[in-house]
């Protein structure tokens, strides 16, 4: 019985510090982002917002958005390498309208797809807004690759090449789809394309 205690307690011990491993990278990725603001762009009084994380490559991609109050919001996607150093940065824009955007960046061979989500969209009939409750997302590249899974305040998904989209949807966590690219369509514009910026050290 005591060697199962502490059996138990190791594993406890093993598992708080992996929690605490995981929120201190989270926090000194945090610090990165907010050190670049303050030096490229020291006016900006608005909240950083991190809206998604996701490992690529030897490095980390980091989508923000800080808003600066005039009106004109977009997200930033931070290209991190494995020592927290930014190397690259890329604009999107954010939704309108619509409860979501699909911004692209094709990088080191790969396509990057990233943007953030309202909770309502415009319907053009009857001409109302509705609201909308995004929980997951699915994404197929024409190549076969698939993403399905649970996403925040936005999402970062790329393919392992440079292959087009084939399926965006947006569903809640019943399964009811939410928006997808039809729903982009009828504004003219479904893929923003934009790409990926040096970050001056």
């Amino acid at each position: 019985m005591c060697r199962d205690s502490k059996w138990i307690a190791g594993v406890i011990l093993i598992l708080f510090f992996c929690l605490i491993g995981c929120s201190s990278s989270r926090n000194s990725n945090e610090d990165t982002i907010e050190s670049y603001f303050q030096k490229h762009d020291p006016t900006n009084k608005g909240e950083t917002q991190i809206f998604s994380q996701k490992a690529f490559k030897d490095g980390t991609l980091i989508l923000t958005e800080k808003y600066r109050g005039d009106g004109h919001t977009f997200t930033n996607l931070f290209l991190l390498d494995k020592d927290r150093k930014i190397l690259k940065i890329a604009h999107g824009q954010t939704p309108l309208s619509m409860c979501f955007t699909v911004n692209a960046v094709e990088y080191d061979g790969c396509k990057i797809l990233f943007g953030s989500f309202n909770d309502s969209k415009w319907l053009i009939e009857p001409d109302k807004k509705e609201s909308v409750d995004i929980q997951n997302i699915y994404v197929r590249f024409k190549n076969g690759e698939v993403y399905n899974e649970k996403v925040g305040k936005g999402y970062i998904v790329y393919s392992k090449e440079i292959s087009d989209v084939e399926v965006f949807e947006l569903y809640d966590d019943n399964g009811q789809l939410q928006s997808d690219l039809n729903d982009l369509q009828r504004y003219g514009q479904v893929i923003i394309d934009t790409s990926f910026e040096d970050v001056e050290q």
